[in-house]
């Protein structure tokens, strides 16, 4: 019998951020809701997902207050993204 592994933050993306008609549909990995974000929404999930699988993610944050702030509702999905994350010691970050 093989362990499940959760999936990285950007794994999670590809594998439930479906594009449709060019929006996306993400399915959020905690609340299993789904959310219907445009093409720039979607981006900024995946550049968040970038950050957090390199460990720098509270940086990203930070650039993105700088920038204006979150999109309506996008903290609360990257943060979501950054509940998968774990570090090399098996620890879940969020």
């Amino acid at each position: 019998m093989q362990a499940s592994v959760e999936p990285s933050p950007l794994r999670w993306l590809e594998d439930y951020c479906l594009s449709m008609d060019g929006q996306f549909v993400f399915l959020d990995p905690v609340s299993w809701q789904t959310h219907l974000l445009t093409e720039g929404a979607a981006l900024v999930l995946r550049e968040a997902a970038l950050a957090i699988e390199e460990g720098r993610f509270e940086a990203f944050r930070d650039e993105v207050a700088e920038a204006g702030g979150w999109p309506p509702a996008l903290e609360q999905l990257a943060n979501t993204l950054n509940s998968l994350h774990r570090d090399p010691g098996g620890r879940t970050h969020g």
